[in-house]
């Protein structure tokens, strides 16, 4: 399901998608009450969609899809053409399940599609410098608290941090999958499980392992 500002960027998003893979494209919206309705009347597999729409941010659409039980759930890919937009965090905090912030390609659109259907995610080098901010990772630590990250399942782990690093130096996953010598997917991923531990961490009281 596609859910835009205006028709023209609606158009352009249908016309790279149709065809590119194994899904059947819906013709777009342009406000949070044409998103909403379309959202009760047919359950998509996955909402692309821009970060404000005619009628106002998308943040509490998020947060509202985000309640949904598993079995309901919408997966949520924020498209915008400006790699620096700042509501791109916020986005990811209201629930986000991916972002593509880079000028329109066809080709990188549908890509970033296969990647949020096999549960991976695209990252932004700034976005990925807010991330380590956010975990922390890079300052000094105490041996207990080391200890106590190798424990904790909403820390990084090595990897990620040092994924989130080369990230944050402007590399594309391409780039690093391709010197790692493994899949995009895999590291598509990666990204992917990053962003749902800060989501996690942000609303901890809410969370419950089991």
């Amino acid at each position: 399901m596609l859910a835009t500002r205006d028709g023209h960027t609606g158009a352009r998003w249908a016309a790279a998608l149709d065809g590119a893979g194994p899904w059947r494209v819906l013709m777009p919206v342009h406000s949070l009450a044409e998103t909403r309705l379309m959202l009760g009347r047919t359950p998509p597999t996955l909402l692309l969609i821009e970060p404000a729409l005619v009628d106002g941010p998308v943040h509490e659409l998020l947060r509202t899809l985000q309640l949904r039980t598993p079995a309901e759930r919408i997966l949520t890919l924020v498209v915008t053409e400006h790699e620096d937009d700042t509501r791109l965090l916020d986005l990811l905090q209201a629930g986000a399940d991916s972002i593509l912030a880079r000028p329109f390609d066809a080709q990188l659109l549908a890509g970033a599609v296969h990647d949020a259907l096999a549960g991976g995610a695209d990252i932004a080098p700034w976005v990925a410098r807010r991330l380590l901010e956010h975990f922390g990772v890079g300052q000094p630590a105490l041996a207990s608290q080391r200890v106590e990250e190798l424990s904790n399942p909403l820390a990084l782990t090595a990897d990620e941090g040092q994924l989130l690093r080369r990230l944050a130096l402007g590399y594309r996953l391409g780039e690093l999958a391709r010197e790692a010598d493994v899949s995009a997917r895999e590291l598509t991923a990666c990204v992917r499980r990053i962003y749902r531990k800060m989501q996690w961490t942000l609303r901890a009281g809410d969370l419950q392992l089991v």
